[in-house]
């Protein structure tokens, strides 16, 4: 399954589906001029659209929005554990330390809520966080005894299943992940058998809306496209759970 969704993501992904028009459009310009015209107008559109705040915001502000309060430490029960899904930092062999990408906001997070004392250990959820989030946990003051590692996982739904099996079933848990990843990762972990506190963090979205003006929101830029296509991708996993 896990190979089946990378497969079926690489050609529903935005810019794969551009290609595809652009190159469908190409082979039959000659016969079919009109067609082509329009093929070309359309993808134009809507890769200008994708590219503008506005295009990520329609996608990404319902996802987060429910989340905004669960990210106040203060707000947060006692659990059995605080679960930090990875995906927020990256394995370079050749460098010593490991390098914080956006959503490195979660290892930050799961400390804050170790140290407010929310639960008594950590369990790190992801490929490759035993060489790059276990050592950030400790760097910002969580002790190794206090961290349990699934290096094994490669998604959410088995990120789910590990956690099940390292907690047992019926246990509740703080889950810490993005915001706009929140609502189809606390499925996964309901189904999974747990009970579910979320606790999110790396607000994409309304992070950024307070230093926004209207133009903004309609200029295109690469760092927007890139946020469709995360969140573009979060709404078809959404819907292939239903």
């Amino acid at each position: 399954m896990y190979y089946i969704n990378k497969i079926v993501w690489f050609f529903l992904n935005p810019m794969m589906f551009f290609l595809v028009l652009v190159l469908m459009g190409f082979i039959l310009r000659r016969r079919y001029a009109r067609l082509w015209r329009a093929v070309l107008l359309t993808v134009f559109v809507m890769l200008y659209f994708s590219s503008t705040f506005l295009c990520a915001f329609l996608l990404g502000y319902p996802l987060e929005k429910t989340y905004v309060g669960s990210h106040d430490v203060a707000n947060i029960s006692k659990a059995s554990a605080i679960v930090l899904l990875g995906g927020g930092m990256k394995h370079v062999t050749k460098m010593k330390y490991p390098e914080m990408e956006d959503a490195a906001d979660r290892v930050w997070h799961a400390a804050r809520l170790y140290k407010a004392g929310k639960a008594p250990i950590i369990i790190v959820s992801g490929k490759y966080d035993l060489e790059t989030t276990l050592p950030l946990l400790m760097d910002f003051g969580v002790p190794r005894e206090a961290i349990k590692v699934d290096n094994e996982s490669r998604n959410t739904y088995e990120n789910s299943r590990f956690t099940a099996a390292i907690t047992g079933r019926g246990e509740k848990v703080l889950l810490v992940t993005s915001a706009w990843h929140m609502a189809r990762a606390s499925r996964n972990f309901i189904a999974a058998g747990l009970q579910v506190e979320p606790s999110a963090c790396d607000f994409m979205i309304i992070g950024m809306t307070d230093q926004f003006y209207f133009w903004d929101y309609i200029v295109p830029s690469p760092e927007n496209l890139m946020h469709t296509q995360v969140l573009f991708k979060e709404w078809l996993g959404r819907l292939a759970q239903r």
